[in-house]
């Protein structure tokens, strides 16, 4: 056997450790993947459990307790739920929310209002997220 490992460029001994340490840092890193997924779903639940409390769970009826992270963002794109929760922690903060009708009909992804109308009510929340930020670094 020696006679073999003489002979060849390399030795079993530093072919088994390669392979282990590509195997071994291959590992560490699905466990890092995992468990970042695993943290941010945590985060995920935490926030909308935050924001159920918050406004309340029928306001927050397009929020599951613990979403995915596609629910998540289609429960938050029509800015509806974030405008109503600055409102919650800072009064008329949001002036204008455009609330979707009852009588709205929803398309396949769960939109029930238009392009236009998410468009406003994340853009009067962001706008009132500035203000707000701005007032209080003037000590307001």
């Amino acid at each position: 056997m020696a006679a073999i490992e003489d002979a060849l460029p390399f030795s079993a001994a530093s072919v088994v450790v390669d392979v282990l340490q590509q195997h071994g840092s291959r590992s560490r890193s699905l466990d890092f993947d995992a468990r970042r997924a695993e943290e941010a779903a945590i985060r995920r639940c935490e926030a909308a459990a935050w924001l159920r409390k918050l406004i309340g769970v029928v306001a927050a009826k397009d929020l599951p307790a613990e979403p995915s992270e596609e629910e998540f963002r289609l429960g938050l794109r029509s800015g509806i739920i974030l405008c109503n929760a600055l409102n919650k922690v800072q009064a008329g903060a949001v002036q204008k929310v455009v609330e979707s009708s009852s009588d709205a009909v929803l398309v396949p992804d769960g939109a029930a209002l238009s392009a236009f109308q998410y468009f406003e009510n994340v853009r009067n929340f962001l706008v009132a997220v500035i203000w707000s930020r701005e007032g209080n670094l003037r000590g307001w």
